[in-house]
């Protein structure tokens, strides 16, 4: 059995990799810098902050594979990908960590967008030090999808882009792929996992109003610039490597129970 530090591990993709691993037997530990009010259930939470190195090297003794699953959404959060990546790959080298597994996007190095680039210097940094380091680029998640028409549909509408597709994913699925990745005896280094379907976003749009009942009016609009020839190229998508097992709609339906 194998211990893993699971950075990032109180967030959606995270917490499904703690799960994934906590079931098959793993010791795994969970760094954040604030105890989450409910522990992860068979797991340690151990508190670290990646932006300035603090508890890295005392979570990081006797770890076989670290897995980052951060995010940093906001300006003032995205040093996480940078100065983090940076903190992380030293400590993890330090302590004789075999095998680092990050968590990015599918298609982050083909658009012009600030937090893909944020992504992408996440990615570099890591495979810096040198062999060990598994990227794993996953679809968007399903939860992406229902967060954007839940808060959009508030003011009536569903704005969906036009000719873009999604190929979205569970997270438990993408918790199993980050898992299936830190414990393969030769995973490769850069993975790429999809969901089971390719939809349009317009057919997403249709299947969230029917599980959901919303009166929300489908709204499509051109989406300009680099990130529109990004969605209408499909450069979102890996078609060959559709790993999830959960539609969309399945997903949405057991979510709304």
């Amino acid at each position: 059995m194998s211990t893993v530090l699971v950075v990032g591990g109180t967030g959606t993709a995270g917490s499904a990799t703690v799960g994934e691993l906590v079931s098959r037997g793993h010791t795994v530990r969970v760094l954040s810098r604030h105890a989450p009010v409910r522990p992860p259930d068979g797991a340690v939470h151990t508190p670290g902050d990646l932006t300035t190195g603090t508890g890295l090297a005392e979570a990081l003794v006797g770890v076989d594979v670290v897995v980052s699953a951060v995010d940093g959404r906001t300006k003032s959060t995205r040093r996480i990908f940078t100065d983090g990546a940076r903190a992380l790959g030293t400590a993890a080298r330090d302590a004789g960590v075999r095998r680092t597994v990050l968590l990015s996007i599918v298609g982050v190095d083909h658009v012009q967008f600030s937090y893909y680039a944020a992504l992408t210097e996440q990615e570099r940094i890591h495979a810096s030090f040198g062999p060990g380091t598994v990227i794993v680029r996953s679809t968007q998640f399903h939860n992406l999808i229902d967060s954007l028409f839940t808060a959009t549909a508030r003011v009536g509408m569903l704005p969906v882009a036009r000719g873009a597709r999604f190929q979205p994913i569970a997270p438990a699925d993408v918790g199993r792929a980050l898992a299936d990745a830190a414990l393969d005896p030769a995973p490769g280094d850069r993975i790429e996992v999809g969901g089971p379907d390719i939809v349009p976003m317009r057919e997403l749009a249709q299947i969230w109003k029917r599980v959901t009942g919303s009166r929300a009016l489908v709204v499509e609009l051109p989406v300009p610039g680099s990130v529109g020839r990004f969605l209408r190229e499909g450069r979102n998508l890996t078609p060959d490597n559709r790993y999830g097992t959960m539609p969309f709609e399945q997903w949405l339906t057991a979510r709304r129970g």
